[in-house]
């Protein structure tokens, strides 16, 4: 049975589909709800609820919300590394001191000293920061034995004076044909006021100390000195 004045649409079919198409089409643009969208139009908030225990019948009371302050708006801001500028290389200084002075050189600061026990002692009292290798001679007082090949020598100059201290390692046995009272050369450096690692070791023959060593170090003082002044 069909109506008059109304089109007979069949059920499911093609023109039905495009008649209902028709008539939503201003529904299209608009997009799901969300929750956020929901809360913002019907004003509402969720707030946390203060609740407590009631001490007579043990029972949680309301009593209300709790204040909520509001959060500050927090923006993500990138800030580049800053470039640190590159230092130049730190240029060497030059020593300060007399063209012809060996000690003013870089690495020519070793120096070879000669004299007697006194001398020796003498000057490395004046300039401990001295880097010199020290040839000292004179006469052979004692030698006291340690531990592990470590010998003591004791030496002195010619009737008196300070004694020094040469620690020498006899791994050879070279010391024991040696007797005191005879003349040697010791070769070190100072570790203490009176005491020298030695590192060689000789036996010389009786030679006269005055005219053979005032000279050297008479010339040896004057160096030092000029050295020491020109610094």
């Amino acid at each position: 049975i069909q109506l008059p004045g109304k089109p007979r649409i069949p059920l499911n079919s093609q023109a039905k589909f495009k008649t209902e198409l028709a008539s939503n089409v201003s529904q299209f643009n608009l997009s799901f709800p969300t929750a956020a969208d929901l809360v913002r139009k019907n004003g509402s908030q969720l707030r946390q609820t203060k609740l407590t225990v009631c001490q007579k019948d043990n029972k949680l009371k309301y009593e209300g919300f709790v204040e909520q302050k509001p959060r500050p708006k927090q923006e993500f801001v990138y800030i580049p590394t800053p470039i640190k500028p590159e230092k130049p290389p730190k240029q060497e200084k030059a020593p300060i001191g007399l063209p012809s002075s060996p000690m003013s050189k870089p690495g020519r600061d070793l120096v070879n000293l000669i004299g007697r026990v006194d001398f020796c002692l003498k000057m490395h009292k004046m300039y401990p920061e001295l880097n010199a290798i020290w040839n000292v001679y004179g006469k052979l007082l004692r030698i006291i034995e340690g531990k592990r090949g470590e010998r003591t020598l004791l030496v002195r100059n010619e009737g008196s004076g300070p004694i020094l201290q040469g620690i020498y390692h006899d791994f050879d046995g070279t010391l024991n044909s040696w007797n005191p009272g005879g003349y040697i050369h010791v070769v070190g450096h100072f570790i203490g006021e009176n005491r020298m690692q030695t590192f060689k070791i000789a036996q010389v023959s009786d030679i006269d100390w005055d005219q053979q060593f005032m000279r050297l170090e008479n010339l040896t003082t004057y160096i030092l000195m000029q050295n020491n002044v020109h610094k």
